[in-house]
């Protein structure tokens, strides 16, 4: 998908599309209970991380702007223009598990809670002490 879309585009084309997505589609994308979540955890001092398939293009600026620490698929990018390719691994399924080990230590911390919505989040989960698959659906499994 990434490289029939955007091979070829300008990073800062493509950063400016990143911005208009950050800005105006997050929060109308982000389920209200999430975003009430987000704001419990704060308010406890977690150190809240969105790990993502997505490239980090598209999350960084709302995660800087609601103070989330951000791992994400990572683009290739060649004399200022994008690939198509990504740097790395998609960071999805085990991916995200290597990424999250690379950044963090786990025994450093308290309290692990994870929440995830996709087949692709489920070995993140098995990190956590706590974890939710589609809690901000209809339905909630607590583990």
């Amino acid at each position: 998908m990434l490289s029939y879309f955007f091979k070829g585009e300008k990073l800062v084309e493509f950063n400016k599309l990143a911005t208009n997505f950050s800005e105006t589609l997050i929060p109308s994308l982000l389920r209200p209970k999430a975003q009430e979540e987000i704001c419990r955890l704060q308010k406890k001092d977690f150190v809240i991380v969105i790990v993502s398939a997505s490239p980090e293009n598209w999350l960084t600026q709302w995660c800087q702007k609601n103070n989330l620490e951000l791992i994400a698929s990572r683009l290739e990018v060649k004399e200022d223009k994008i690939t198509g390719r990504l740097i790395g691994k998609n960071c999805h399924g085990e991916e995200k598990v290597r990424r999250i080990l690379e950044k963090y230590t786990l025994n450093d911390y308290e309290e692990i809670l994870a929440y995830g919505d996709s087949s692709g989040d489920r070995p993140m989960l098995k990190l956590a002490k706590k974890y939710y698959f589609k809690p901000f659906h209809n339905k909630v499994m607590i583990s």
